[in-house]
């Protein structure tokens, strides 16, 4: 995008909110409308910062008597935005104290150096990595691993195997990200979103089965889609054992586990099982109410706290480092899906949609998958997921279905972009090689996408016969 179509769309975004608030009276509700459009031109083309535009609800809302500014200023303070923290800190002190490489290595010389191990070793690193730091930092992490173990081997097979394993890295890191609540941000809107609009509480616990099942799911279809790629490339004796020495090299150059690794390892799993382990915790003491966000929260206190060697395991100075415009954007984007719920446009959604009643649920189900999947191609997730959130609600409540029906195929769909290299971070840091070409990972990626848009949709239906 050009820096004349960048000023046009920064001028429209304001000018289009102007346009609808006057053809409405600048009646409350088309001033309301006229913000929203405003908001979703500028998330949609991203000429402005996803996050500064997340804060345009409490600065416009308050100014226009809209809400108060109390009340909107809640939405950017909810639990689950400290949820987040905590899980953005733990991921910090993992990349910090280089205890991720650590981990991905370790795996890495567990999985096998032929063609097909090294291509699981790498999915199965990226992603569990995925799970707990985020899908761009997961990537840069794992594509100097992958660079270097493709130096090792023969120029010839190098080129063999180079694109399957790269392209193995993008998928796995969106593919793991689904996993955990706070593997990626779609995850955490969703939650966000139930628990300010409907008061239902999705922590850890709950999340993991629909999220892992989907995770594995997907990340076996991945890696069948890539080995085939390899069907025909197997790696000679002398290659894997050049590739194993290279790994062994890079585990010994790292030493044995420092201290502070040591801490920040304890602390993460600790964590985790935490997590796993709260919805039986209460058991153990009625005085102690466990939350996710508290057991988060708990684990970043011990992380600045706690010390190895005279230091603190984490300094409040490498928070410069922390993707903070996420958190603003998730409290946007609930400030903005709470204040239409309440507007005369919901209850004006929910009239509508009554003419839909014959719809099968079974299409509405089939239409989130697939917005999720390939509008997630063009546009960002997470605003994709903030601005469809108020509809699926409106579905849900107008039809009677439980809103996880349709809103799980969307929300996951949403990380399962594979096609483009500019639809996701991951796919951008691999196609940054040169190594790929669209016409390649478009081929392998619109296959990735038709099973994910059929996976999602069996997780709706099954979902709907669980009730």
């Amino acid at each position: 995008m050009n820096d004349k179509s960048t000023v046009l769309i920064r001028l429209g975004g304001p000018l289009l909110g102007l346009i609808t608030a006057l053809a409405g009276g600048f009646e409350s509700h088309y001033i309301l409308l006229g913000i929203t459009f405003w908001m979703l031109l500028w998330w949609i083309t991203e000429t402005v910062n996803l996050a500064v535009t997340a804060l345009l609800p409490l600065l416009l809302f308050p100014l226009f008597g809209l809400m108060e500014a109390k009340s909107m200023s809640a939405y950017y303070a909810h639990p689950l935005v400290y949820l987040f923290f905590g899980g953005f800190i733990i991921a910090r002190a993992l990349e910090e104290t280089n205890l991720h490489y650590r981990i991905a290595l370790w795996i890495l010389r567990r999985t096998g150096t032929g063609s097909k191990g090294l291509l699981a070793g790498f999915m199965l690193s990226t992603g569990f990595m995925s799970m707990w730091i985020s899908n761009t930092a997961t990537s840069i992490m794992m594509l100097p691993i992958a660079t270097s173990v493709l130096a090792v081997l023969p120029k010839a097979s190098s080129k063999r195997i180079e694109r399957p394993l790269l392209l193995s890295i993008a998928w796995a890191a969106n593919i793991g990200g689904m996993a955990t609540l706070i593997g990626t941000p779609p995850n955490m809107i969703f939650a966000g979103f139930l628990s300010e609009h409907l008061n239902r509480e999705i922590g850890f616990v709950e999340w993991l089965p629909i999220g892992l099942s989907t995770t594995l799911l997907l990340g076996l279809s991945a890696f069948y889609i890539l080995a085939r790629s390899l069907k025909k490339v197997e790696l000679t004796e002398s290659e894997q054992q050049g590739t194993e020495l290279h790994l062994s090299e890079e585990w010994s150059r790292l030493g044995a586990m420092t201290a502070v690794q040591k801490r920040v390892a304890i602390i993460f799993t600790t964590t985790a099982l935490l997590w796993i382990l709260r919805p039986y915790l209460g058991a153990l003491s009625e005085h102690i109410h466990w939350s996710d966000t508290g057991i988060s929260l708990l684990a970043a206190v011990f992380l600045f706290s706690a010390t190895a060697g005279g230091k603190s395991l984490l300094d409040w100075e490498s928070t410069s480092k922390l993707p903070w415009g996420i958190l603003i954007l998730f409290g946007g984007g609930l400030a903005l899906a709470g204040t239409l719920q309440q507007s005369y446009w919901f209850d004006a959604l929910e009239v509508s949609m009554k003419s839909f009643e014959n719809t099968p649920i079974l299409l509405w189900v089939v239409i989130m998958a697939l917005l999720g999947v390939f509008a997630t191609e063009l546009l960002s997730n997470m605003a994709l997921v903030s601005a469809l959130m108020p509809l699926v609600l409106s579905l849900s409540q107008t039809f009677g279905w439980s809103m996880e029906i349709l809103s799980v195929p969307l929300v996951l769909g949403a990380s399962c972009a594979f096609m483009l290299p500019m639809a996701t971070p991951p796919n951008a840091i691999v196609f940054s090689t040169g190594k790929l070409t669209v016409s390649y990972m478009m081929a392998r990626g619109i296959v990735l996408n038709i099973l994910s848009v059929i996976i999602l949709v069996a997780l709706g239906m099954l979902l709907l016969t669980m009730g």
